[in-house]
């Protein structure tokens, strides 16, 4: 029909395609110092070790989570220098609290998340982690059920350094806030959401208690019994933003800060 019959290409030419083509993009591992041994050049080892954990923390989750399987080389360096963490905060964590340590020994904002139908870590396990990440600054817990006042005020006390705590769907009421409070003294920002576990007679042993002289951000959502924190509000004293969103009960606070937002709908 007019059209010249293609010309069959040879299997060396395949050849030559092929090697040019892993030229261009493969890499090697890091621990093997000889690039003829595979045919391509690691350029990735002229980068300092910090230059390509500035790059890592410009990486999405998933893109990072690609990079483990480029070399050891990467691996090590993005373990050395990751500063947030997330994990499933399910009872068996326990069994994996060794070997997190020694991969992850860098992080400074902790988030700890548990299914609401499987059992959370305890008092235990969140003691044990917090005396491993002494420099946390952020703490965040959701679904940790199984966790009491007790564990708070221990990672109060364990992590001198935590400037935010964000907690939902726990059951530890407002005596574990509290806790947390009496015995953080560099807390700068709280938010509680959906919390669980009020006894309005142990609240008021703590009234007198309730001074924070370092918080500056309160946030209360979906709560049962807001004006349980009513002590926790007028204590502060250098407060400056109190954000309330669809909580039940009188709050009747006399501190003025400076931002308030009210959510009823």
């Amino acid at each position: 029909m007019g059209q010249s019959p293609s010309t069959p290409v040879s299997s060396s030419d395949h050849s030559h395609c092929e090697i040019s083509y892993t030229d261009q993009f493969a890499y090697s591992d890091a621990d093997s110092s000889d690039d003829s041994l595979t045919g391509c050049r690691d350029y990735t080892a002229e980068i300092p070790n910090e230059c390509l954990a500035k790059i890592f923390q410009f990486l999405t989750s998933g893109n990072r989570k690609n990079c483990y399987v480029v070399c050891r080389r990467w691996v090590h360096i993005d373990n050395k220098n990751r500063h947030r963490l997330s994990l499933n905060a399910q009872a068996n964590l326990l069994d994996f609290v060794p070997s997190l340590f020694s991969r992850f020994d860098s992080v400074t904002k902790l988030a700890l998340r548990c299914d609401r139908k499987a059992t959370s870590i305890n008092d235990d396990t969140l003691i044990l982690i917090s005396l491993r990440y002494r420099n946390l600054v952020r703490l965040k817990l959701h679904g940790c059920r199984e966790v009491t006042e007790i564990g708070m005020a221990s990672v109060a006390r364990n992590c001198n350094a935590l400037k935010k705590l964000l907690c939902a769907s726990c059951v530890f009421g407002a005596m574990g806030v509290y806790a947390f409070v009496n015995n953080c003294t560099v807390l700068e920002k709280l938010s509680v959401k959906r919390l669980r576990g009020f006894d309005d007679d142990s609240t008021k042993e703590l009234v007198p208690q309730m001074v924070s002289t370092s918080l500056k951000s309160i946030c209360l959502k979906e709560l049962i019994i807001g004006q349980s924190f009513t002590p926790l509000i007028i204590g502060s004293k250098k407060l400056q933003t109190l954000r309330l969103f669809r909580c039940l009960g009188d709050c009747d606070f006399s501190q003025d800060p400076k931002e308030v937002e009210f959510w009823v709908g």
